[in-house]
């Protein structure tokens, strides 16, 4: 049976008391190349298993990946960092998809209240699109999206800004698409997020604190 794990809403965060100009690096893995996350699992299938896999393009020669590649749509992997707690953000995540057959995604999650109640903006690059979805009771609800090119093997840049119920979420420096959703106003923890036999490698998740 997949683990669910709560994140506590009044947990205490640096980024909580950040200035707004400040710039923080949210760490997926440790310098001596370990994940430096949470693991969980939204759904079905085999639990994860986050590993931090060694690239020269990664922080500090590393990258977080998650390696049990099992060919089950219903299984999305999850990677928390559960200090990096915030309602309003402007996040960027950096990835390399690198195989996958069922899918090719890399995700950013965030507002996470569980491993079932969460929005998570995702970019596949079987299919090439991006969407964001709402996550709520394990099931996923299309918020917004848009069909884009991504290219395999190679570093993106996904950009994220969540202030209150409005969304904007960018691809390589590029505006895809702006949607609002008001079902989860609460803050929540973020990190990384995958689904099925997607292998993908996760850099850096930088984290700003937009202005109001």
């Amino acid at each position: 049976m997949p683990y669910v794990f709560i994140f506590p809403l009044l947990a205490v965060s640096i980024l909580l008391v950040a200035p707004a100009s400040a710039q923080i690096l949210v760490p997926l893995t440790t310098p001596d190349g370990r994940a430096a996350c949470t693991q969980g699992l939204t759904g079905i299938g085999r639990p994860p298993a986050w590993q931090a896999i060694a690239d020269p393009d990664g922080p500090s020669g590393w990258a977080l990946a998650e390696t049990v590649a099992e060919p089950n749509d219903l299984r999305f992997p999850l990677c928390i960092n559960e200090q990096a707690v915030l309602r309003d953000l402007d996040a960027t995540l950096r990835f390399k998809p690198i195989s996958g057959v069922r899918a090719r995604v890399a995700g950013f999650m965030f507002r996470a209240q569980s491993a079932n109640d969460y929005y998570v903006v995702r970019a596949d690059a079987l299919d090439g699109s991006v969407r964001l979805y709402r996550m709520e009771t394990g099931k996923r609800r299309q918020v917004g999206g848009k069909e884009v090119p991504i290219e395999s093997g190679k570093w993106h840049s996904l950009r994220t800004i969540a202030v209150g119920d409005h969304f904007e979420v960018m691809l390589n420096g590029e505006s895809l698409f702006k949607a609002t959703d008001r079902t989860l106003l609460h803050p929540g923890a973020m990190g990384a997020w995958s689904q099925a036999d997607s292998v993908t490698h996760y850099g850096s998740l930088l984290v700003n604190i937009p202005p109001r």
